[in-house]
């Protein structure tokens, strides 16, 4: 586990290095991105806020400026006009798009040196670990 703080800090010192004159934030980014993965999937703030593990507060702020930006569609619902429901717009599809393509370079050099089997395994072990980090984020054990 410190090892993974360690990486953690290291990861996100580089990613604050990586989005500095980018047009957006890591965490804007990090909402923005979760949309990309089934654009056609509508999400509500409390939703998003569940999943992104994010106070609400916090959330709503983000997607405020995602929504003032162009780069989210809101629609509020027929039944509850309290609720609204939030997709990436086809101009949130494209920023995404070339702010993951300016990371590639960064990204091709940080496992530059890695063989394709030690990437693959990495991945298994990371996605073993998300997988299970998913499944119980709720189940803390403590002394």
């Amino acid at each position: 586990m410190v090892s993974l703080g360690i990486v953690r800090q290291l990861v996100a010192t580089r990613e604050a290095k990586l989005f500095d004159g980018l047009s957006l934030n890591p965490s804007q980014f990090g909402v923005l991105n979760h949309f990309t993965h089934n654009p056609k999937r509508s999400w509500t703030v409390t939703e998003l806020a569940g999943v992104m593990e994010m106070n609400q507060p916090g959330i709503t702020k983000i997607v405020t400026v995602l929504i003032e930006r162009g780069l989210l569609r809101s629609e509020f619902d027929k039944d509850d006009k309290r609720r609204r429901y939030l997709k990436i717009s086809a101009q949130g599809m494209n920023l995404c798009n070339d702010i993951i393509s300016s990371l590639g370079p960064d990204i091709s050099y940080l496992f530059s040196s890695w063989k394709d089997d030690e990437l693959a395994q990495m991945q298994q072990h990371m996605m073993k670990l998300q997988q299970w980090l998913d499944e119980h984020r709720d189940d803390i054990r403590r002394k």
